[in-house]
C-alpha cells in the first residue's frame, strides 16, 4: 500500500515548474497589481471601450481565445456595452484567498472572486475564477495574460513558455 502511495506521488507533475508560493512580502505588490487591473477593466466596461484597458495592458489585446477563456477583455467589454454598465465592483478573494506563485520576474495568480455590475435594469454579476500571468517590468508588476475558467473547462493551466 505504501509503495502505491509513493508511486502516485512520483507521477504528480508540478503545474508551475520552478514557481514557488509568494511570500507575504512578494504577495502584497502582486495583489495591488491585480486590483489595479480589475479597476482599469471595470473602467473599460463602464466606458464600453476595451482600448482603455489595452492602453495600460497592451499584451491583453493579443491572443484572444474565446473558447478557452484567454484574454477575453475586448469581447467581454463589447458584449456588455449593449446593457449600459454604469458601475463595476470586484471582490477578488470572496471565494478563497488568491493563490500566487513567483519565479524571478514572472508571477501567476489564481483569483476566485466576485464581479458585480450595475447595468440598465438592475444589478448583474457573479463568480469568476481566473489565472492571471504577470511580469515585473521596471519594478512594477504588470498583467500580461488572463485565462478565465469557462464552463465545463478544467481550472486554468500553465502554458508552455
Amino acid at each position: 500500500m505504501l509503495a502505491l502511495a509513493v508511486a502516485a506521488c512520483a507521477r504528480v507533475v508540478d503545474p508551475l515548474p520552478g514557481y514557488t508560493r509568494a511570500s507575504g512580502e512578494e504577495r502584497a505588490p502582486l495583489i495591488r497589481a491585480i486590483a489595479d487591473y480589475y479597476t482599469v477593466r471595470g473602467r473599460a466596461f463602464v466606458l464600453g471601450d476595451p482600448a482603455v484597458l489595452f492602453a495600460v495592458y497592451p499584451k491583453l489585446a493579443q491572443g484572444e481565445d474565446v473558447r478557452n477563456g484567454i484574454n477575453l477583455d475586448a469581447s467581454r467589454v463589447v458584449l456588455w456595452r449593449e446593457v449600459d454598465v454604469t458601475k463595476v465592483e470586484h471582490v477578488l478573494e470572496s471565494h478563497e484567498p488568491a493563490r500566487i506563485y513567483v519565479k524571478g520576474d514572472r508571477a501567476v495568480a489564481f483569483v476566485h472572486g466576485t464581479e458585480m455590475m450595475q447595468i440598465r435594469g438592475g444589478p448583474s454579476g457573479g463568480e469568476f475564477f481566473t489565472r492571471i500571468d504577470l511580469v515585473n517590468d521596471a519594478d512594477r508588476w504588470v498583467v500580461e495574460r488572463t485565462d478565465e475558467q469557462m464552463m465545463a473547462e478544467p481550472p486554468p493551466r500553465t502554458p508552455v513558455r
